[in-house]
């Protein structure tokens, strides 16, 4: 038997199965997680963010005309979500800072282990230097994978657009990267 699709699932909701919206929680907080986190690489606050995407997802659960893309609409409030701490920090004068925590690689070597962290380290506090509209798109396109179509989506940008802003954080990266890299 296959898992139920995201239009089943928000059906049974619908219908007060409240245990239906458990399942979508556990099939979508692990992304929704990992993007906040590239956008906000503060654990506690990219956690707080997501668990708010999630209430605010679910109270408004009857606005949501096309259940068959509720993935985007989730995204589309988390990034809202982001997009507010992001205003509500810069208006208290509170710059987020890169958390502290390394990603564990598999590696052959400890050599090659400790360069894969210094490389991931490198390129994720270069990544938090970036203007978040940057930010954003270069991790929905290279960490979730989504066609400029899905990110137009979430944005609300147009497809031009966001190949536009896709092409320039390419650059901006690329320019910041260089001199670790000759």
């Amino acid at each position: 038997m296959s898992a139920p699709t995201d239009k089943e699932l928000l059906a049974k909701i619908r219908e007060g199965d409240k245990s239906a919206f458990t399942t979508l929680h556990n099939k979508y907080e692990h992304r929704l997680f990992a993007y906040c986190y590239r956008l906000i690489p503060n654990r506690q606050n990219a956690e707080d963010i997501v668990q708010s995407t999630f209430v605010k997802a679910y109270e408004s659960l009857a606005t949501l005309d096309k259940p068959e893309l509720f993935y985007y609409w989730l995204f589309s409030i988390a990034r809202n979500e982001v997009y507010g701490f992001v205003r509500h920090k810069r208006r208290n004068g509170v710059m987020h800072s890169i958390d502290e925590e390394k990603e564990i690689w598999d590696s052959e070597t400890p050599l090659d282990k400790m360069v894969n962290e210094e490389t991931t380290d490198l390129v994720r506090l270069l990544l938090g230097q970036l203007k978040i509209e940057y930010r954003e798109t270069l991790i929905l396109r290279q960490y979730e994978k989504l066609s400029y179509a899905e990110i137009a989506a979430i944005t609300g940008d147009t497809i031009s657009s966001v190949e536009s802003r896709l092409y320039k954080a390419r650059k901006v990266l690329a320019r910041k990267l260089a001199p670790y890299f000759k």
